[in-house]
């Protein structure tokens, strides 16, 4: 049932969808709706294409770097290299943890390098480190 006192925030949720969708139409709100989604590591229903992680990318960090520099790297060296953590320490850490997401898909070994299919339609790459740890790689 939950907390005594709590009142779920549905209405919320509510009130921000219609407001959306006043603004943006009903295309905007569907937009918003998988961008949301998109946001959750692990979601393995939601796909992720360009347009989905453009539409969350004012509230992800983001670093750009070049194709060649991400093509074939361990995904260790590019959770460090993009900023998202200190140290391949702390990456092997989090993957110990079961917290590496890339694409919204859990990385599973630190053997893993990046691979052109791990690149969004050729543009970018969406690395989670936990639930709220997010860093959007623009490829160039």
């Amino acid at each position: 049932m939950g907390k005594p006192g709590y009142v779920p925030n549905t209405a919320q949720h509510r009130l921000a969808e219609e407001v959306t969708r006043f603004v943006h139409g009903q295309e905007g709100l569907e937009e918003a709706l998988k961008a949301t989604e998109a946001l959750k590591p692990g979601n393995s229903d939601t796909k992720l294409d360009w347009k989905t992680i453009e539409g969350i990318a004012a509230d992800v960090s983001s670093c750009s770097m070049n194709y060649d520099q991400v093509l074939n790297i361990p995904i260790l060296y590019l959770y460090v290299s993009s900023g998202l953590l200190e140290s391949k320490s702390a990456a092997r850490r989090m993957l110990k943890q079961g917290g590496l997401y890339l694409n919204n898909a859990k990385v599973d070994g630190e053997s893993k390098k990046i691979e052109a299919d791990d690149i969004v339609d050729d543009k970018v790459i969406l690395l989670s480190a936990g639930k709220k740890n997010k860093m959007l790689v623009r490829i160039s």
